[in-house]
């Protein structure tokens, strides 16, 4: 194509697959936050989660377990906290990415994001929904022409999404401003 995009399907299933689970669980109940500086931290995070995993295919390494996959979307629930709290506190990200695989995250946000994200379930929730997505697509044409890590990739940056709203969603609750969103 001369615009160099495409239309994929199978992004937009599995990112519907994602919104579906968040609603489900009741952690999201309207619109999605939109902020170009929590864009920003998005496209840096996934930047270098692309570049960690690039670097581990080189290894010979390709597949990842159930576990590491479940370690990757708790892993980005939790950026999404540390995100949120940078934009409040005008600070900048510095996303380190221990854990990302091994699910020994630290967290490093807001006092009320970490007590009330450790209650909830979105990341466990999100994971459930792209493994079970994954399952049911997996014999399908159009997934087994995919890099399989481009649909990972979609459900990690949904949840990254969600999961910055409801961090949002909680500062807002408690009376604080939450600037540019």
């Amino acid at each position: 194509m001369a615009n160099g995009f495409s239309r994929s399907i199978v992004s937009q299933a599995v990112a519907l697959a994602m919104v579906e689970a968040a609603r489900k669980s009741g952690c999201i109940k309207g619109a999605l936050v939109a902020s170009p500086v929590l864009a920003e931290a998005e496209k840096e995070l996934f930047l270098k989660m692309l570049a960690r995993l690039n670097e581990r295919r080189k290894n010979g390494s390709d597949t990842l377990s159930d576990d590491e996959i479940a370690s990757l979307f708790t892993f980005v629930y939790a950026k999404a906290a540390e995100a949120v709290t940078n934009l409040v506190n005008g600070q900048p990200d510095n996303f380190e990415l221990l854990g990302m695989l091994d699910g020994k995250i630290p967290l490093y946000a807001d006092e009320r994001l970490t007590g009330y994200f450790k209650k909830l379930n979105l990341a466990t929730e999100c994971a459930q929904a792209y493994v079970d997505w994954h399952a049911a697509n997996a014999s399908g044409e159009q997934l087994q022409a995919y890099d399989p890590m481009l649909p990972l990739f979609e459900a990690l940056k949904w949840c990254f999404r969600l999961s910055c709203t409801v961090a949002v969603e909680k500062l807002e609750a408690d009376g604080k401003v939450v600037p540019g969103v």
